[in-house]
């Protein structure tokens, strides 16, 4: 299968060694991890790939995605199901928890409500969310306290609380709970580095020195040009060295795009009957992404100062400032608000450049 834009874990995860390494060893510790990248640079299948192994080596794990989960009534039952994974009980809390006498007729799931009575408020309508939230966050500890085993929990692409919690008591009731805490290690993942930032990097963020962070770069080129060989040689497609080099720096070592270069290319060869050269395989990586390449630049297209700052850099990184000043373009706001969107990075030597290496070739051709 040639599928691209899921997690991957076990034989399919590639890569990030260091990375892997490091947020274990964090894990072990006790110390939680703040895991910060634009989207689609692997942040979901780093994290269940850590959890796998420290899964194996006897620990508890759960991991919530925040991004499916925009409601209290569904962030709770899905940290509450996630917990009851690991006695393999959420299906059978899946199956009841609309009916409190199903649970309570439930021989499976009878024990756990013996120590945790605020499961059956699931199946109450009238249950205060906040409060089945609140307990669901105690649930997390708790239930690896009750069964003598440290429990690390995962909240992928936590910043989009901000989403559904203007006012900011979301983040107060998690820190109010997280904080009493000794039992659990957090991971918390998120896209948008200003809003990670503020939650756990500023002197006054509701997270201040909860967590380590670390920051997800692009991959190493040996690993990907590795890979997209073998992949190469398992379909009996041959690609020479060099052109294989040349998708991997067409997509700029970045994880998502060099592996869906290499579908796009079996794609090619299966119609066409012949390898795309470099231009051709371009056009189809384009023509795939879009959507999403169309939907970025609408979020951004109404603010002038994001849309002179990203054609300039789109075009050359160096001397922005100077390029910029005839536009009367605040290049320091706009630089700064879009590395914390995630849009932007920058390098001593190559000066500010696009994250996403599509993006700055559609803005290229298309703005």
């Amino acid at each position: 299968m040639q599928q691209v834009g899921k997690p991957v874990t076990g034989k399919e995860f590639i890569g990030r060694g260091k990375e892997l390494a490091l947020l274990m060893e964090y894990m072990k510790m006790g110390q939680s991890v703040v895991l910060v990248a634009p989207r689609r640079f692997g942040k979901t299948s780093l994290v269940l790939e850590a959890l796998s192994r420290l899964k194996k080596q006897n620990y508890y794990t759960a991991f919530v995605d925040v991004f499916t989960n925009p409601t209290l009534d569904l962030l709770s039952k899905a940290i509450t199901e996630e917990v009851l994974k690991n006695h393999k009980l959420h299906k059978h809390f899946i199956s009841a928890k609309n009916s409190a006498t199903a649970m309570v007729q439930n021989i499976k799931l009878k024990a756990v409500l013996d120590d945790f009575q605020f499961i059956i408020g699931f199946a109450d309508p009238s249950k205060n969310q906040w409060e089945l939230l609140a307990e669901s966050i105690d649930f997390v500890d708790a239930f690896g306290k009750k069964h003598k085993t440290k429990m690390i929990c995962a909240y992928d692409e936590f910043g989009d609380i901000k989403k559904f919690d203007p006012k900011g008591d979301l983040v107060k009731l998690f820190r109010s709970k997280i904080q009493q805490q000794s039992n659990t290690t957090y991971i918390f993942s998120g896209s948008y580095e200003t809003v990670m930032q503020n939650m756990f990097v500023s002197s006054k963020a509701p997270f201040y020195r909860l967590a380590r962070i670390i920051h997800l770069e692009y991959m190493e080129k040996g690993v990907l040009v590795a890979n997209l060989a073998k992949k190469s040689k398992e379909l009996e497609i041959k690609l020479s060295a060099k052109y294989i080099e040349e998708i991997v720096g067409l997509c700029q070592c970045h994880p998502y795009y060099s592996q869906l270069a290499f579908q796009q290319l079996v794609l090619f060869n299966t119609l066409n009957g012949r390898i795309p050269d470099l231009g051709e395989l371009t056009e189809y990586l384009l023509s795939a992404e879009k959507d999403y390449l169309e939907k970025v630049w609408e979020d951004i297209s109404n603010n002038r100062e994001y849309v002179h700052t990203l054609v300039t850099i789109a075009e050359n990184g160096q001397n922005i400032y100077k390029r910029l000043k005839p536009k009367n373009i605040n290049v320091a706001r706009a630089t700064k608000k879009l590395e914390g969107m995630g849009l932007l990075f920058r390098d001593d030597v190559k000066g500010y450049y696009i994250s996403d290496p599509l993006l700055q070739i559609w803005i290229k051709n298309n703005i």
